[in-house]
């Protein structure tokens, strides 16, 4: 898959039934801390949206917990399919598929996450944590004392109005891949 052409800007496609978001960044800061800020369980409720009862660096199941979310449903089972340090790595988060690619150029590394899911109304939503989330990796990244930005602290970040102005990006697309006659979508 291709990543979005301007990279501060999430692309949203559909590929085999489900839409796949799709958020690059360059981050100044070696593979290495990135990899640990992705995969260490210490780490990643400081800028993600969810605190993990393990490090993600085995395959194998996970218990992830929403950050700063009040609902029955904030724990959620899933599932380290793949790691490949420090460049892969795939997990499930309950039905949705997270897969976060690092690459690296020197002191600088590319940060590609690709979120998999199946409903199309939740992709501005997406599209808003993660760039909140995104956000807070990299203050974090670079020292700084981040606020979470996840769960119903988002909406104290700007969250809403990122949501808003991915919600009109993402109308053509969706407009696109509505069903047409007898049930067939189109782009799948």
């Amino acid at each position: 898959m291709k990543p979005p052409e301007n990279e501060s800007q999430p692309s949203l496609s559909r590929q085999a039934g489900e839409w796949v978001l799709v958020l690059k960044r360059t981050l100044n800061h070696p593979i290495e801390d990135v990899w640990a800020a992705l995969t260490e369980a210490q780490q990643l409720p400081a800028w993600g949206p969810f605190a993990s009862d393990r490090d993600l660096l085995s395959t194998g199941p996970v218990t992830l917990s929403h950050v700063n979310y009040e609902k029955e449903d904030a724990v959620r089972q899933g599932e380290v399919i793949a790691v490949e340090p420090p460049h892969l790595l795939l997990f499930q988060w309950g039905p949705d598929l997270l897969r976060w690619e690092l690459s690296s150029t020197g002191n600088q590394t590319i940060l590609v996450l690709q979120h998999r899911f199946r409903e199309s109304g939740m992709s501005p939503s997406f599209a808003a944590g993660w760039t909140l989330c995104l956000k807070g990796l990299t203050g974090i990244l670079e020292g700084k004392p981040m606020p979470s930005m996840a769960g119903s602290n988002a909406m104290l970040y700007g969250w809403k109005e990122l949501h808003d102005e991915f919600k009109k990006r993402f109308e053509a697309i969706h407009d696109e891949t509505l069903p047409t006659d007898k049930g067939e979508t189109p782009n799948e």
